[in-house]
């Protein structure tokens, strides 16, 4: 029995650690299980800044892994559940954090998908924190387009974190996990390495995630280091943040989006002497 498959499968198949808006909302953050589960502080004040731009935030899981250990049946369900969710509360975008909850919505969800570096510029966030000299570990549904990487390139300066070659996995995949720990370890391992104890950078929560549980603390969440708390995974109580957002009821939008158009539409009404243009 394949212990990686079973904690995976036995958690996904029925998340139970789901909390969703009880108000209707347009747009709809969904940072993911990982994210949620290594990066709390800053999960909070994302969070929280996508609320005050009217967003809603769901905390869930997409199941991802199921298909990768050949669930399928379960995999469906959890996708065709999760979009009953989304048309109830009137969903249209939705944000996402994680690497592979983009992929995996990709192409089955009535929903628009934007990566949470599409919406920076309407939270207003202009980069906070810095980067120093480091590698960037790219996750695998990047690694053949580097489509987020160039998304990320274009909101910070990186010109002193290259790119890390060479290592095809964190050894969280699936179809890599399902072989045991020693080849997780591997792949753990030989990016540790190549980072040549200088901070890794990268925009999945699960890998920095592994590479914190193999000892290596300079790990950053990009979103984190954007927002200026620099917070490194909580590996060790990554299943006990989880499973807190459960209670969580920060989730509903502060500003609708009805009250941003009229406020939008009354901003343009004023002239710049502050005099109504009727």
């Amino acid at each position: 029995m394949n212990v990686a498959k079973l904690i995976s499968v036995g958690e996904k198949a029925y998340y139970p650690f789901k909390s969703y808006p009880s108000q209707p909302c347009e747009t709809l953050l969904f940072p993911g299980c990982a994210f949620a589960s290594q990066f709390p502080r800053t999960m909070d004040a994302l969070a929280q800044r996508c609320r005050e731009a009217g967003f809603g935030v769901a905390y869930d899981c997409c199941g991802i892994n199921l298909e990768g250990y050949g669930e399928y049946a379960h995999a469906e369900r959890v996708m065709r559940q999760l979009n009953e969710r989304f048309e109830k509360l009137g969903v249209k975008r939705l944000i996402l954090v994680c690497p592979n909850c983009l992929n995996c919505f990709e192409g089955k969800t009535h929903c628009e998908t934007l990566s949470i570096f599409d919406v920076f510029d309407e939270l207003g966030v202009e980069g906070a924190g810095e980067f120093s000299s480091g590698s960037l570990f790219t996750p695998c549904p990047d690694k053949k387009t580097h489509a987020l990487e160039a998304k990320l390139r274009s909101l910070a300066p990186l010109d002193a974190v290259q790119t890390m070659e060479g290592v095809a996995c964190c050894g969280l995949r699936p179809d890599i996990a399902s072989k045991g720990p020693e080849s997780v370890q591997k792949l753990s391992n030989l990016a540790i390495s190549k980072a040549e104890n200088k901070p890794i950078y990268s925009y999945c929560a699960s890998c920095l995630g592994q590479f914190a549980r193999m000892g290596y603390t300079q790990s950053y969440h990009v979103v984190s280091v954007l927002l200026g708390i620099n917070e490194e995974p909580d590996a060790g109580r990554a299943f006990l943040n989880r499973a807190k957002r459960k209670f969580d009821r920060n989730t509903n939008p502060i500003r609708p989006a009805y009250t941003r158009a009229a406020e939008a539409v009354s901003a343009s009404e004023i002239n710049p002497d502050g005099e109504s243009r009727a």
